[in-house]
């Protein structure tokens, strides 16, 4: 161990004495070295915004959900009113735009509700079981 400085007047104090040889004065007690304290590493697919469900958080954002499901709205209205009024090639048009229309809204509520942490864990079923019943819906009545 190496000599240490005496806080009161400067002098050297031995590794071995308990008292400045120079005016008498305490030797002050070495704090004993800490380990430094590292940060885990991060693990990769938590987390991060560069992870898988960092990008999911920002695909399926609040203001996203609530465009996709403004826009699926429309889509399936405008296909419901080619569907109702017309017929042949337009007819046609309009079922398609209409189940496009319950895919957006399905696919948005489902996995808006799925990976969005932000909402009320009854906000989030809802939105899983309403998106899941539009899928199964819109899937099975095109087939």
């Amino acid at each position: 161990m190496a000599a240490s400085k005496c806080v009161n007047c400067g002098a050297n104090i031995p590794a071995s004495a308990a008292f400045c040889p120079n005016c008498g004065a305490q030797k002050a007690a070495q704090p004993a070295p800490q380990p430094m304290a590292t940060a885990p590493a991060p693990q990769p697919g938590f987390g991060g915004p560069s992870s898988v469900f960092g990008m999911l958080d920002t695909v399926f954002s609040k203001i996203i959900i609530f465009v996709m499901i403004l826009l699926g709205l429309l889509l399936a209205c405008i296909g419901g009113i080619l569907f109702m009024f017309t017929s042949g090639g337009v007819l046609k048009a309009g079922a398609i735009l209409n189940s496009l229309g319950f895919v957006f809204i399905g696919t948005f509520l489902l996995m808006g509700g799925l990976v969005n942490r932000e909402f009320d864990n009854y906000v989030r079923l809802g939105m899983v079981i309403s998106g899941a019943l539009m899928l199964t819906w819109t899937l099975s009545w095109a087939a």
